[in-house]
């Protein structure tokens, strides 16, 4: 496993274009989307434990750090949402020769989106 992750480290310094950048992000926001799930099962199990418990569960979330890290959810989210789309576009639509500029729309709506959600996230707490 060690071994594969060095080779895609040789292979995105050797080939750093839009394409390999997009593979690991693509890879990488899927990664953090599995870790959340699990964090989010683990959360939700503390119900089972009474009331309280749970209540005293979700006091832990309501931090500026947590805060935070809902933001990069919410990132991670749109970033493998639009660029998965590209993907289709890309596969089933033969969009191959507009590839790189499709990543770069992909790369400006999240960010639009993601920017956007600022308020929402930071303003009003």
């Amino acid at each position: 496993m060690a071994r594969e992750s060095l080779s895609y480290t040789r292979e995105l310094a050797k080939n750093a274009h839009e394409g390999m950048l997009s593979f690991l992000l693509q890879r990488l926001t899927g990664l953090g989307l599995v870790a959340y799930l699990i964090l989010h099962i683990f959360s939700l199990s503390s119900a089972l434990g009474g009331e309280q418990k749970f209540r005293d569960s979700l006091s832990m979330y309501n931090s500026p750090l947590f805060h935070v890290l809902e933001w990069a959810l919410l990132a991670a989210v749109v970033f493998h949402m639009f660029n998965g789309l590209r993907i289709v576009a890309v596969d089933w639509f033969g969009a191959t020769r507009y590839q790189r500029m499709l990543f770069w729309v992909a790369i400006a709506a999240s960010a639009v989106v993601v920017l956007g959600s600022i308020p929402f996230f930071f303003m009003w707490r």
